[in-house]
């Protein structure tokens, strides 16, 4: 275990041993030990040679010592460096006459006390050493080479194609795993090994203090795990190829099962699917034949359940990867398309079938209540007849209830979606003959009522009515009274109004109507739009006719579109959610759901939920669909996180996602691609910004619910532009300010800025407590940055709204600052200009209210002023008289900082 000053390994022989007497002390013998010596150090310590140091100073060396040096010099190119003390050999060698030579070449602290060393060696302890070292690496190495020897016997091994011969090799691998795991040098290398090494480590002498000692251990431990590794990854193989196998087994037993589905789809549940492709075009028939799908539908579902089944049991499979088991695997992804292609079909066809059937069940019940013909209207004007009129036409509506607008449309986007270019034709039909129906019917019960109103006042004053006054016409005294008559509450036909009907149907036969009187329209029927319903409501004070026509119109356009918009958003939700789930998606979409669709989900739960429910509330009321907007203004922001993440999601789908979801548009038979439906959200909120703004149109200044129509007009408008303002906030850099702390970001332009005689471009941001200056700078193939310039809290700002001529100009300036330090900024346009001033006027008296109120409150605490003046309460129009009034000479009205923000100022 010593070393010369060279690095070599030191082998030491003694000549006057009577070990050489031995007669198996030959030449081949002490070859071999020399190997084994030269063998025990590191390989890179073996590289540079072996030193053999002969002790000749006693005894002269056998002749069978040299002569191993030669074959092993020869034969094996051993770098042998022979040392004597006494010179009789016929090799090259060098000869060291005293221990100071010797000490030249190897150092006293490598050298035993036998040669004045100081290195403390015991050949017994050596040998102890080595022989159990040997004996664990012995252990080791026959181990390793029998795990390999079962590794290679299972890996070479090649999946059967029968269960019969599965079972041979099953019972073989069982087998061979037992006789490792029972074999008698590893259970015993497992029970002892570990032990040995740990005492070999613990061990004290003199080996333990050479390098060959440590290098020694570690190599008969890295041995040694080896062997655990090799036991675990034959077990590991072992239990993986049993598992295929038995997987072989048992695919065998379920292909059975596939193959009689498989059969059974292809010869019987295809040609049942392609009986249901013409459906018949009468409800007895399609009766008939929804019982016969009903009954197919038993057995085929009944095929997939057992063929969905088998499938489930094969889920393991899809673990194995395994170029054997790849076979299999194709053969059961052939089944499982096979089986979700007829399932798809079938689900298609039994809900085309079901939803025909429900199609005509409707055209059926139109056809029952289609039976009030336009002849017979002189009973309705008869005296005699006009009350049994009436009975059969209340009769008639109790037997044959309304059907809304809404169903009919239902049932029209029904026929649409089956394609059924029949149930259009029957659409259409049962369309207009319902409206003629209700046509006639208003006509005869209009006649009627008219009628008995007629009578009911003759019979006042009887006497005055000459008795052939029966017969002729009545005065026109009378019949201005009949044009306002009130239907009684046990007489009314309808919650909704037919569409406008001409004048002279409303009337009866041989009726003049005369012009109304001023203020009789308390009394007078209101019509309103719509193909199916009718009203008997008197015309509420306030907007005239054709103005609750109007919002009428308005509302429902809202309601119909907000309905379109709910589908769309479920459209999405339904069709291309899943597709991110594929396994064939490209790496750059893969935990890109968020930033293709943003916050869709959310948006489709609200509108669905409570939006869309809330408008239809509004139906009767038009004006009160302000306070469904200011109620959910908090999830109208959602609209500004979508339009801030849109252009990622822009750019991701540009880049990856257009062709990778084209497919699925192509499936759908759709011609609007997903980008067109993911700008729906921004399209809507720019639609409701309309229908607001018609609403305000159609409202006159002296209601109440102006306010709110331009309260929720300002919100939409605020939540379309702020979505552009997150985005530009994410934009700033070196910026040392949090943003997150300045309230929320109100607007955000570009303007021209003097300072001083100092002009530069700046792109202003205005948060509720922080006015921020940033520089625009433009980035090739990106957004543009704003580099941070500066800012100011806006409790330290006042403003001027006019300054110069051009309409273009105001001012911002500070409080306890120069003059100079005045900005005087220029808007792009006249709009930019007002709707930034007042947004800051705006800002700063909410803070002059807001401290005024906690100045009273701290006076309050201090013992600061009488009692009967807390009663006095800090108003706006005080605020405004103190503020406004104050004109600058070449300037406008200036809101003044001392008066919004120092609480100390006073």
């Amino acid at each position: 275990g010593t070393r010369d000053k060279s690095g070599r390994a030191v082998a030491i022989i003694t000549t006057r041993s009577t070990a050489w007497l031995n007669p198996h002390c030959n030449t081949d013998e002490l070859v071999r030990l020399l190997l084994y010596l030269r063998s025990i150090p590191r390989p890179e310590c073996q590289a540079l040679g072996l030193t053999v140091l002969v002790d000749a100073r006693r005894c002269s060396p056998v002749p069978a010592l040299f002569k191993a040096f030669n074959i092993l010099q020869v034969s094996c190119a051993l770098s042998l460096t022979q040392m004597c003390f006494y010179s009789f050999l016929p090799v090259q060698f060098e000869l060291l006459t005293s221990m100071k030579s010797l000490h030249k070449h190897i150092d006293t602290s490598q050298l035993p006390p036998e040669l004045d060393g100081t290195f403390p060696y015991c050949h017994q302890d050596w040998l102890s050493f080595r022989m159990k070292l040997e004996h664990l690496l012995q252990g080791c190495q026959g181990a390793c080479a029998f795990l390999q020897g079962a590794i290679y016997n299972v890996e070479s091994g090649r999946l059967p194609g029968r269960a019969e011969e599965a079972a041979v090799l099953l019972r073989n691998y069982r087998q061979l795993m037992k006789n490792v795991l029972e074999d008698t040098r590893l259970v015993k290398l497992q029970l002892e090994g570990g032990a040995l090494l740990a005492r070999l480590r613990k061990e004290e002498s003199c080996v333990t203090l050479t390098r060959d000692y440590r290098d020694a251990l570690d190599a008969a431990g890295v041995l040694y795990n080896q062997v655990d590794e090799g036991v675990h990854r034959l077990v590991m193989l072992s239990n993986r190829r049993i598992q295929e196998l038995e997987l072989v087994m048992e695919f065998e037993k379920v292909d059975e099962c596939f193959k009689e589905v498989s059969s059974w789809i292809e010869n019987v549940g295809r040609k049942g699917l392609k009986e249901m492709i013409n459906l018949d075009d009468s409800l007895e028939m399609l009766l008939q034949t929804q019982k016969q799908f009903r009954e197919f539908d038993l057995v085929a579902s009944e095929y997939c359940k057992r063929g969905q089944e088998a499938l489930k049991k094969m889920d393991r499979w899809e673990d194995f990867s395994s170029v054997d088991v790849q076979a299999y695997k194709v053969k059961l992804q052939t089944y499982r398309e096979q089986l979700e292609e007829f399932c798809t079909q079938l689900d298609e066809n039994r809900h085309r079938v079901c939803e025909t059937v429900r199609l005509y069940e409707f055209f059926d019940k139109v056809r029952e209540g289609v039976c009030c013909r336009d002849e017979g209207m002189e009973e309705c004007v008869s005296p005699e007849h006009c009350g049994e009129v009436l009975k059969c036409l209340e009769s008639y509506k109790g037997q044959h209830p309304h059907i809304s607008d809404a169903r009919f449309q239902e049932m029209k986007e029904l026929a649409c979606e089956l394609r059924s270019d029949k149930g259009l034709k029957q659409w259409k039909f049962a369309w207009s003959k319902c409206q003629e129906t209700k046509l006639v019917f208003e006509k005869k019960l209009e006649a009627a009522l008219r009628t008995r109103s007629i009578l009911e006042t003759m019979e006042v004053k009887p006497s005055h009515v000459p008795a052939a006054a029966s017969r002729k016409p009545p005065p026109k005294r009378l019949l201005r009274k009949a044009q306002s008559f009130d239907l009684p509450c046990g007489e009314s036909l309808c919650k909704r109004p037919t569409a406008g009907l001409p004048a002279a149907s409303r009337r009866p036969r041989g009726v003049a109507a005369p012009p109304p009187k001023p203020g009789a329209g308390a009394g007078m029927w209101l019509w309103r739009s719509g193909p199916a319903s009718w009203s008997s409501r008197r015309a509420p004070s306030g907007p005239s006719v054709s103005s609750c026509s109007k919002l009428r119109h308005i509302i429902d356009e809202m309601v119909t579109t907000e309905r379109e918009y709910v589908r769309s958003l479920c459209y999405i939700i339904d069709s291309y959610f899943p597709e991110m789930e594929r396994l064939d998606l490209p790496q750059d979409l893969r935990g890109k759901r968020s930033v293709i669709f943003g916050n869709l989900e959310k948006l489709y739960d609200f509108h669905s939920q409570y939006f869309l429910r809330e408008l239809e509330s509004c139906c009767n009321h038009p004006l009160r669909v302000s306070h469904c907007f200011l109620r959910h203004k908090d999830q109208f922001g959602m609209y500004a996180l979508y339009s801030k993440n849109k252009p990622k999601s822009d750019s991701l789908l540009a880049s990856h996602g257009n062709t990778f979801f084209k497919f699925k548009q192509v499936q759908l038979g759709d011609k609007m691609d997903l980008a067109s439906y993911l700008l729906k959200p921004i399209q809507r909120m720019s639609k409701y910004a309309l229908l607001l703004k018609d609403l305000i149109k159609e409202c006159s200044e002296a209601q109440e619910e102006l306010g709110y129509l331009r309260a929720a007009e300002e919100m939409v408008k605020f939540q379309l532009r702020h979505g552009n303002d997150l985005l530009a906030m994410d934009a700033i850099r070196d910026c040392d300010v949090n943003l997150k702390e300045q309230g929320q970001l109100v607007r955000q332009d570009e303007f021209t800025i003097w300072l001083g005689r100092k002009k530069c471009q700046r792109h202003v941001f205005l948060f509720e407590d922080l006015i921020l200056f940033s520089k625009p700078k433009k980035i090739e193939g990106g957004f543009d940055v704003y580099i941070y310039k500066r800012s100011f809290k806006t409790a330290d700002i006042g403003l001027t709204e006019n300054s110069g001529d051009s309409g273009l100009r105001f001012e911002i300036w500070f409080r306890r600052r120069k003059s100079s330090d005045t900005h005087i900024l220029q808007a792009s346009t006249a709009e930019t200009k007002q709707a930034w001033t007042s947004d800051i006027a705006k800002i700063l008296w909410q803070q002059a209210a807001r401290n005024k109120e906690i100045r009273m409150q701290e006076m309050v605490s201090m013992g600061v002023g009488n009692k009967p003046f807390l009663d006095i309460k800090p108003s706006e129009a005080a605020i405004n008289d103190r503020a406004i009034d104050y004109i600058m000479k070449g300037r406008g009205a200036r809101t003044r900082a001392s008066i919004a923000v120092s609480l100390f100022d006073h």
